[in-house]
């Protein structure tokens, strides 16, 4: 159990990667041309083209830091596949499975970027946290022990985070 919890953990660096380098690509208004929301009545303004091209790219690169684990561990690696193609699908996983928690927000009259008291951290970074963890599953033929572990630490991963993001001003909020 607790190899499933390192290797879960060992899978979220490439997402905390990307993740980091896409908010500072937001705080910095890197390629403003891409800021155009894929749909602002369905999923706010928030949701933008340079995010759909982003994350994915920076989860891959985030990906590619995991290589020298990878070689040091060998025959005996983690993830024993391209490691591009594994972070850039699961930074796909991550930015398709916000949509549809972004859609029920609109729904709900929710402003984007506006997280309310009644949707926890938990609830709100589950979404993503799942689509990861199932592209990875579905890509890395993970055990489901792993996946679970993914998506259930997920949330916690993504709070720390969001927390160093704020206290290095590339977030307004900590949560």
């Amino acid at each position: 159990m607790f190899d499933a919890l390192l290797m879960a953990w060992y899978l979220q660096v490439p997402v905390v990667i990307g993740g980091v380098l896409h908010m500072l690509a937001v705080t910095r208004n890197y390629l403003p041309a891409l800021r155009l929301p894929i749909h602002a009545g369905l999923f706010g303004a928030n949701k933008t083209w340079r995010g759909v091209l982003l994350v994915p790219l920076l989860t891959a690169l985030g990906a590619l830091c995991l290589w020298p684990a990878e070689q040091w561990l060998g025959p005996q690696a983690l993830l024993g596949q391209p490691l591009w193609l594994a972070g850039l699908l699961a930074g796909f996983g991550y930015v398709l499975a916000e949509l549809p928690n972004s859609w029920l927000k609109r729904r709900l009259g929710i402003a984007p970027g506006v997280t309310p008291s009644r949707w926890t951290v938990l609830g709100d970074q589950l979404d993503s946290g799942l689509g990861v963890a199932l592209a990875y599953w579905l890509y890395l033929d993970l055990p489901t022990t792993v996946g679970l572990l993914y998506v259930l630490t997920f949330p916690l991963t993504a709070l720390g985070v969001k927390r160093l993001l704020y206290w290095g001003r590339l977030k307004q909020s900590a949560v």
